[in-house]
């Protein structure tokens, strides 16, 4: 019985200091679900090693289902092709309810996207408890957003931490009315950040933000919150065929309370072109010289983004 109790104890306590690494991506693959010619296994292998994999612009669902309303919507093949892909490497997948776009949504077509997150169920799970979901009304037209971000909290199997991961696809170009759309959007995030009800601060706005240069974030420095890609490293594929017209359009948005957990110096681009020749042989795709509508087509006109978290340093659960 002693012997018994020392084991539950010593359990107890390893569970209680566990720790574990995270390594979550960040990926906008262009129109994901209209382009027939998607090298989907391609992408799965290159991100299969994270734990956590968050996907903007998925345009069509990738499974039957209803709407809110009840309506019904119907699995698109591209969509689920990619979908079969992941779970194939052992991701399991939240969805959101429905998609949100500028004019219109419940359309299986480039107008309107879903929000996914791939995520392996070993490593983290879905935290519902907690505040989830898109984090505006309503879902189309809205007042500040292009496409309304969806919050998705999630908990750690192995060390006592948990952490929100809202995916954002930002306002796009760079005219002036442009950047005052994405700064009406970011300020309505950075607020959302700092007031949402929840006891767990640990928040992460990442995504294609269409940022392009430092200037855009560099005053939300005052709340405490910041970019990992604060660099304004290049996110954009159009780096391959001239490094001119490289632009950071992908960011992990984080505060103060984040820095406990945020493994230093782990954020990475991850340079696609040089992952898919590691998986195919040379030749095998149209990479050298680069056409930019046959990559992004195949792949994508981003690059994923990558950093880590450690669990168990959590200290607002």
């Amino acid at each position: 019985m002693k012997r018994l109790a020392l084991f539950l104890f010593v359990t107890t306590l390893y569970q209680g200091f566990a720790q574990d690494t995270l390594k979550i991506c960040s990926f906008n693959i262009q129109f994901l679900g209209h382009f027939q010619t998607r090298e989907n296994a391609v992408l799965a292998d290159v991100v299969k090693d994270h734990d956590i994999v968050v996907v903007q612009e998925m345009v069509a669902a990738p499974v039957d289902g209803l709407y809110p309303d009840k309506t019904v919507f119907k699995a698109d093949k591209e969509s689920g092709a990619f979908v079969a892909e992941m779970t194939k490497r052992g991701f399991s997948y939240w969805l959101s309810e429905e998609d949100t776009g500028p004019t219109k949504n419940h359309t299986p077509t480039t107008a309107s996207e879903w929000w996914i997150v791939f995520y392996k169920k070993e490593k983290v799970l879905p935290d519902t408890v907690r505040c989830y979901g898109f984090v505006s009304q309503p879902l189309v037209a809205n007042a500040t957003f292009d496409r309304v971000p969806y919050a998705f909290p999630f908990k750690a199997v192995h060390g006592k931490s948990n952490f929100t991961l809202v995916s954002v696809h930002l306002h796009p170009d760079d005219g002036k009315t442009d950047v005052i759309a994405r700064k009406t959007e970011l300020d309505a995030l950075v607020s959302w950040m700092t007031t949402v009800k929840e006891s767990n601060k640990d928040i992460f706005v990442l995504g294609d933000c269409n940022i392009y240069d430092q200037k855009e974030f560099v005053d939300y420095k005052t709340k405490n919150i910041t970019s990992l890609n604060e660099a304004c490293v290049s996110t954009n594929s159009l780096q391959y065929g001239n490094a001119a017209k490289g632009e950071p359009y992908d960011h992990v948005f984080y505060s103060s309370y984040s820095t406990e957990d945020l493994v230093k110096n782990s954020f990475k681009v991850v340079d696609l072109k040089a992952e898919i020749l590691k998986l195919v042989p040379a030749g095998t795709y149209q990479l050298d010289p680069y056409v930019h509508d046959d990559f992004r087509t195949k792949f994508s006109d981003h690059l994923p983004v990558s950093f880590k978290l450690l669990t168990g340093k959590d200290t607002d659960l």
